[in-house]
């Protein structure tokens, strides 16, 4: 066993090498970053920190060094979104080490102040010598040594990144737009191309209500988007865009909660917006207003894959025709013709029922209908969620009544409403109900 002394969040970095830690945890990140300063002193570059060049003497050229002033600080761009393990910093050897005592690391996507969340906070970093930080897998672009205070000079001779990349989302994506002007797709935006000049971006016509749509094929709990501006002409155009997330394809999903403004992204540069795990298939940016155009050079959406609590349930419904069982509306298969759904007798009151098996707070149903034929049978369909088995359970609180065009894929927020039985009923007589997938998704109350 290897025990390894802490203290704070740092420890020795000779002892951490028998750690995962120190196996190159995944990929050096930084080495492939771009590193800036708050100012330069001498020939020192802010370059000389990501150079692989663990020298600890300023004077030999591997060290950064800023000038003497407030705040001095230290940044390096990662280039892309990374879940930051670890950070490790190497200190000058041949003077001044004390000059880096209470030094701070930040990680984010903020170029604001230096006012990313901190990662840690340097005590004290001996002469030459190499301290680890762990950072818990925060997520960011950026990440920033800073020393708070006046008359301060930063000095780095090596800050080693580790961590891992955060799968975008929106690659996987299919990208649609309001219109198209000459070859500039919806797909750019999302093709992993970062050259921000015509024609590696998107292009609306001019017209009202311009938007560019990511459907994600799955419900996401998005944390994070991203979206790069077009360099080469007109960066004011995407002045007052808003992003939308949700799972509404109404009026082209325009309609969809709102995650962000975009108040101004400049020429060539990206702007981050965080969604606080907004949830939802379909990621949509649309300027509001008239004689609009929509161009974007890059979308990206980070977060991770809502539980579709239904697959672990049970499923019974009031009658059966033919073959079609009630788990088919829960097994995974979103295919909308038969014998791919559900689908009861002609009677009164037709209900479908899955136990979650547990109670859950449901945030949210999304119910496929049929594409085949008879979508119109689902108007007026209830969905129900509590936990009452009373006459089948079409007596608990209602989330929403239902209308889907044929083959769609539509979803209802429950705003966490607590059940354990999630029923579809059609009142009145004469009804048919076919469902031909239902999905579920929430939590457990107080998170277990």
């Amino acid at each position: 066993m290897v025990v390894l002394h802490v203290q704070s969040t740092q420890f020795d970095s000779m002892k951490a090498q028998h750690c995962n830690l120190t196996e190159r945890l995944t990929v050096n990140l930084q080495l492939n970053g771009v590193a800036v300063q708050s100012s330069r002193f001498g020939n020192s570059k802010a370059s000389d920190a990501i150079d692989g060049d663990k020298g600890s003497h300023d004077h030999s050229g591997s060290c950064t060094h800023t000038e003497k002033e407030n705040n001095p600080w230290w940044r390096v761009n990662l280039k892309t979104l990374y879940t930051v393990r670890a950070v490790s910093i190497t200190n000058r050897r041949d003077c001044c080490p004390e000059r880096l005592d209470g030094a701070e690391i930040r990680i984010g996507n903020s170029l604001e102040n230096n006012n990313n969340t901190r990662c840690a906070f340097i005590s004290h970093i001996p002469a030459g010598e190499t301290r680890f930080f762990q950072c818990d897998e925060m997520e960011g672009r950026y990440v920033v040594v800073v020393i708070p205070g006046r008359g301060k000079i930063l000095t780095l001779c090596e800050v080693d990144i580790y961590g891992t990349i955060v799968a975008n989302l929106a690659l996987k994506g299919v990208a649609v737009q309001s219109s198209l002007f000459e070859s500039c797709i919806a797909s750019r935006a999302i093709d992993g191309d970062r050259q921000t000049f015509h024609p590696h971006c998107t292009h609306t016509q001019i017209e009202t209500n311009p938007w560019w749509r990511v459907d994600l094929r799955d419900v996401y709990r998005v944390r994070s988007v991203s979206i790069t501006n077009r360099e080469d002409y007109g960066p004011e155009r995407l002045d007052g865009a808003e992003i939308r997330i949700g799972n509404s394809l109404e009026n082209n999903g325009i309609m969809n909660p709102r995650c962000a403004v975009i108040s101004h992204i400049p020429g060539g540069e990206t702007g981050y917006y965080q969604c606080d795990e907004m949830e939802g298939r379909y990621v949509v940016v649309v300027i509001p207003g008239t004689a609009k155009i929509l161009t974007l050079c890059e979308v990206d959406v980070y977060g991770s894959r809502s539980v579709n609590l239904a697959l672990k349930g049970v499923a019974v419904q009031s009658s059966l025709y033919e073959s079609y069982i009630a788990s088919r509306a829960i097994d995974g298969n979103r295919q909308t013709f038969q014998p791919h759904f559900s689908h009861t007798q002609e009677e009164t009151n037709p209900w479908w029922r899955v136990d979650l098996r547990h109670v859950y707070r449901v945030r949210s149903v999304s119910i496929t209908n049929r594409g085949d034929c008879c979508a119109e049978r689902l108007d007026g369909a209830e969905i129900r969620i509590g936990n009452s088995l009373e006459n089948n359970g079409v007596m608990n609180p209602r989330c929403a009544v239902i209308h889907i065009p044929a083959g769609e894929t539509q979803n209802f927020q429950c705003n966490e409403m607590e059940g354990r039985y999630v029923v579809v009923v059609i009142p009145g007589s004469e009804k048919i109900l076919t469902l031909c997938e239902v999905d579920v998704y929430g939590s457990r109350p107080g998170g277990a």
